[in-house]
């Protein structure tokens, strides 16, 4: 059974608790969200230059549509003002700035009507997050900066959040990814070559969900749910960025969900910013704990 729980204020450590089982959590009215949803909105207004962004696809072709988006991505993820917005986000979230590390934020733009699915607006196919190198202990925050529908969010495969899934992650490293495949989202125009893990077997979900939101709500939820971006047919364009956080706590005791079926090398942990003061995370540190998760 998943529960959802809505606009729960309860503490952190039993939130991960509850998330860590497959529960979710939807917030609305955080300040921090909204405030980055407003920065994004502000950086795509830019990117656009007067044009209706939801439907600014329909008025250029795809290489136009990639030479507006890649910078807009880039900044949104690796600007300052970013950094600090996902302090305030964390914060207004109730987690231990001191033990609490972020993922710098991404920014997804999902066009509609299969006009670019691949490179900067690539459609994820079915995974779990610790597929791609996260690892175990990961919460993921996932917020539209439009109103979204169910015909352009994603799906949540909710049935399989401890069922494995046959899929080709053991052949993933994320050091790999980083140093020949990340920077190359902008070259992929139909078909996406880069590596990605992905399912290796069809599986049939019964569980499948769609969380719809207003700009800034939260959805949050644990990476070990297997999820994808679901086919946009909605005829807008959608832009969402997703947050992840770990507790070092959890990392070091080994917390979190079960590892059902992910075998990716390497680990995303080296990326994390403290919330406190943005010190990055020494990877090296928590090799011993990650080998046993």
């Amino acid at each position: 059974m998943i529960t959802v729980y809505l606009n729960r204020r309860i503490g952190d450590d039993e939130r991960r608790e509850l998330l860590f089982g497959g529960d979710f959590f939807l917030y609305s009215d955080i300040g921090g969200a909204d405030a980055l949803a407003d920065h994004a909105k502000d950086l795509i207004g830019q990117a656009f230059d007067g044009l209706d962004p939801e439907r600014a696809q329909y008025e250029m072709d795809v290489d136009e549509f990639i030479r507006r988006v890649e910078p807009l991505k880039r900044e949104f993820t690796n600007g300052q003002r970013t950094k600090e917005l996902c302090r305030q986000f964390a914060t207004d979230l109730g987690v231990d700035p001191e033990l609490t590390y972020f993922d710098i934020p991404r920014l997804r733009v999902i066009p509609a009507d299969q006009f670019l699915t691949a490179g900067v607006s690539y459609n994820y196919k079915a995974h779990r997050d610790m597929w791609y190198g996260h690892p175990q202990q990961l919460v993921n925050y996932w917020t539209p900066v439009f109103p979204v529908v169910g015909d352009n969010v994603m799906s949540m495969y909710t049935d399989y959040f401890d069922k494995p899934v046959k899929n080709g992650s053991n052949q993933y490293d994320y050091d790999e990814w980083v140093s020949k495949h990340r920077t190359a989202a902008a070259g992929e125009k139909t078909t996406d070559t880069r590596p990605h893990p992905l399912p290796l077997e069809d599986f049939e979900s019964h569980g499948e969900i769609r969380i719809a939101g207003q700009a800034g709500d939260v959805f949050m939820f644990s990476s070990n749910h297997l999820h994808a971006s679901a086919p946009n047919t909605s005829d807008v364009t959608r832009f969402s960025y997703d947050l992840r956080t770990i507790n070092l706590d959890d990392v070091r005791r080994g917390r979190g969900p079960r590892n059902v079926d992910s075998g990716a090398t390497g680990t995303t942990l080296g990326d994390f910013l403290r919330v406190s003061d943005l010190a990055p995370l020494d990877a090296d540190e928590f090799s011993d704990a990650l080998s046993g998760s």
